[in-house]
Parts: structure tokens; C-alpha cells; sequence
């Protein structure tokens, strides 16, 4: 992208898919998935000020709740469904809408795999991240979002 040119963002339109870094996590009883965009792309409104972030936009109308929010996430999240192919470890995540929010490499542990197959789900986290240690902040500036996804391991 060139610094010196403005680029807009056409929220009406839906989304395109964002390239995401992947972290999974089994630390806990709940198997976890931190998703982080590996770009940002800044909305500059007409009269010169910010728009919306289209990524945290689509978090919170695309069914996740915010993190501090655990009733809002406490049941799985309705339309979102996910496939992990064990043999080639590859996630695919589908939205409400049945676009694509992820489909690639998930590097999951044999600790994961078993305790998302005994749970039927994973605790999805995303938000305003590039990587897990930002989650804190992004928690404290209420741009992290979270939701329950039904998965199913073939």
C-alpha cells in the first residue's frame, strides 16, 4: 500500500476474508483458538475522521460477543461451525453467513484435539490482537471478542 494515498472501506459490502495468525491453546479444560488479522485496514470517514474497524466490525456483528461478556458467549454461537481435518491439521471456520473466517493450519496438539473432541467446542478469542500477549489490552480497551464454536474432527 502506498503511505500517501487514502484507502475507504465499503461496510455495506460484505466482508473479505482477512489473513489470520493462528494460536491454539491447551492449557485448560476449554481448548482455545486465538485468531489475529495479519493486516489492519484503517477506514477514513469523509469528514476526515476514523470509521469503523472492518475486522472488530464484523466481530461484533457477526455473532461474537465481548470477552468480559461470558453470558454472551457461554452457549455456542448460532450459524458458526468448524471442521478439523486431523490428518493435514487444517481448521476451517465458517461463519453465520457461510463465509469463511479461517481454513488453514492450526499446528494442534494431541492434548487439544482430545479435549475438543470430548467438548464438541472450542473457545474461539479475536479482536484489535497481533498476538496472544495483546489480549489484556485489547480486553481493556473492549475490543476483544469471543464465542463458542461447534467443532467436529475428522
Amino acid at each position: 500500500m502506498d503511505p500517501h494515498t487514502l484507502y475507504g472501506v465499503d461496510l455495506s459490502r460484505p466482508a473479505a476474508p482477512l489473513d489470520m495468525q493462528v494460536w491454539m491453546d491447551d492449557r485448560d479444560s476449554m481448548p482455545r483458538v486465538v485468531f489475529a488479522a495479519t493486516h489492519r485496514v484503517e477506514t477514513i470517514a469523509t469528514g476526515g475522521g476514523h470509521g469503523p474497524d472492518p475486522h472488530l466490525h464484523g466481530l461484533a456483528t457477526g455473532g461474537w460477543a465481548k470477552f468480559d461478556d461470558f453470558a454472551g458467549w457461554a452457549e455456542p454461537a448460532p450459524g458458526w461451525t468448524s471442521v478439523l481435518d486431523v490428518p493435514a491439521d487444517v481448521l476451517t471456520v465458517t461463519g453465520p453467513n457461510g463465509a469463511p473466517f479461517y481454513a488453514g493450519s492450526l499446528n494442534s496438539s494431541k492434548a487439544w484435539r482430545r479435549t475438543a473432541r470430548r467438548n464438541a467446542v472450542f473457545l474461539a478469542l479475536a479482536g484489535d490482537i497481533s498476538s496472544p500477549l495483546d489480549i489484556a489490552g485489547a480486553n481493556a480497551r473492549a475490543q476483544m471478542y469471543a464465542l463458542l464454536c461447534p467443532i467436529t474432527l475428522t
